[in-house]
This record gives C-alpha cells, structure tokens and sequence, in this order.
C-alpha cells in the first residue's frame, strides 16, 4: 500500500503477508520517525492489528511511542494491510481528501 503522508511530504510504502500465524510487514519511507515506527511493528499476532479500543491495538501504541503526529496515516495503513494479509477484509483503497468548500 503506497501512502502519501500529507504535508510532511514524506511518502511511505506498506506490504504485509502471512508467515505461520503471524504477519510480517515491511515498511520504507524516508521519515525516521515512521522508521522507528517499522521495527515495532514488523510481526504482529494475526489479530493485534484489529484489537480494540485503539488504546490497547499494538499498532497505534507504537505509534504513540515513535511517531511526533497523531495524524501520520501510517499506522492506519498497517491494520489495513495486516487485516488484509490475515484474510479479514478484502485489498480495497483507503481514501482521506479535504473537501474544499
């Protein structure tokens, strides 16, 4: 999943696959933060990228430990890939745009 990551200008691309019961992903992007980022969450359990409340998902807490936006589309697109690469949902496109008025 490719993700332009807003004003910030920094683009990262997201894959994960299934490997036993665990999902690996792989993230690049040249924003350090987002790369601390990657190596928290390079496995995950098959359902640690669903887990509710967001307060508990493994993903955003590593997000909330590495990442200096709360915005930073990044972590969104890890649950979406590793929901994906689980068998949960389908490889359908995410899409966040302003609506100017």
């Amino acid at each position: 999943m490719d993700v332009q990551c807003g004003v910030c200008q920094f683009k990262a691309r997201v894959t994960a696959y299934m490997d036993e019961e665990q999902v690996q992903t792989s993230i690049e992007s040249g924003c350090p933060q987002v790369m601390a980022f990657a190596e928290r969450v390079r496995s995950l359990g098959r359902f640690e990228a669903l887990k509710m409340p967001f307060a508990e998902n493994k993903v955003f807490l590593a997000g909330g430990e590495t990442l200096r936006h709360s915005t930073c589309p990044v972590p969104t697109a890890v649950c979406k890939c590793a929901e994906a690469a689980a068998g949960f949902a389908l490889q359908r496109n995410v899409r966040l745009e302003f609506v100017r008025t």
